[in-house]
């Protein structure tokens, strides 16, 4: 199960089982090195690798390019993409895992991570917690010890969609700047609502607006405020069985019944007639 390299330094092998390997991710190693060792993978990996930097700094080659990798940082590495690493300022201390399954690449992309490469954390302590926590789960005697740590991993992933730095913003921090537009569309998602409105709740373009949405969320602000009305005529129908649909329609901001029902199925995949039956809303 596992080899304990000395009281600083750690290496995980989990034992791998079937179910296991049926996971949409899974652990395949983790560990700790006080001061990592020079590696050259003309041939890569064979998974997906996270590895974060804690103290002193290493220079990465890969995919043709040369980076230094500092303390707070993290690298990542594609299954096969052949690379080098070694330390230029010692001691480099990373913390690392390694994992696979059909949901690995996806969970990567959703954090704007495309290709092997250095990336920077707004919150490198969050990173490093998850990572110790993993570990320390392959230390336990937990019984389905495979689907735990599949879980951790899978909580390390999302967050890590939060805090990685891509183009100079977080998705969190570009979050926790829509903040005032998510308030205005809590409070008037009952009224006409325009991008301008909304932009103006930050003193910004129409198109920046929609960047900032792009990046946190994957969508644009008027499709957001669309879910929100739909969200809040589910609430309708739960709370007021017997209201009419244009009724709906009209108290969570759509001009048109038939507009409505239209957002409504591209949401949620049905009518909202169809929903309150599959619900057991009369």
């Amino acid at each position: 199960m596992k080899l304990e390299v000395s009281l600083i330094d750690t290496m995980v092998f989990p034992t791998l089982t079937d179910t296991d390997l049926s996971l949409p991710v899974y652990l395949t190693s983790i560990g700790h090195w006080s001061n990592q060792e020079p590696i050259d993978r003309p041939g890569g990996y064979p998974f997906f690798q996270w590895l974060q930097v804690v103290s002193g700094a290493g220079e990465l080659h890969v995919g043709g390019q040369k980076m230094i990798v500092r303390a707070g940082q993290g690298f990542c590495l594609f299954p096969n993409d052949p690379h080098q690493y070694f330390a230029v300022q010692e001691p480099w201390e990373i913390h690392w895992l390694s994992f696979r399954g059909e949901l690995s690449s996806t969970l990567f992309r959703q954090a704007g991570i495309v290709q092997s490469g250095v990336y920077s954390t707004a919150d490198h302590d969050m990173i490093v917690t998850h990572m110790k926590n993993i570990y320390a789960m392959t230390q336990s005697s937990r019984a389905f010890l495979g689907l735990e740590c599949s879980k951790l991993i899978y909580m390390f992933l999302l967050d890590l969609m939060k805090v990685i730095l891509v183009s100079s913003h977080s998705v969190e921090q570009n979050y926790l700047k829509l903040h005032p537009v998510f308030q205005y569309i809590e409070k008037h998602y009952n009224e006409p609502i325009s991008i301008k409105d909304l932009a103006g709740c930050l003193d910004v373009t129409p198109q920046y607006l929609c960047l900032l949405f792009k990046k946190a969320l994957k969508i644009r602000p008027m499709e957001y405020v669309n879910r929100e009305r739909i969200n809040r005529s589910k609430e309708l129908m739960f709370h007021e069985s017997d209201i009419k649909m244009h009724e709906i329609a009209r108290r969570v901001g759509f001009d048109s019944p038939s507009y409505f029902s239209s957002v409504f199925r591209r949401v949620e995949g049905l009518s909202p007639e169809q929903f309150k039956k599959i619900h057991g809303m009369r």
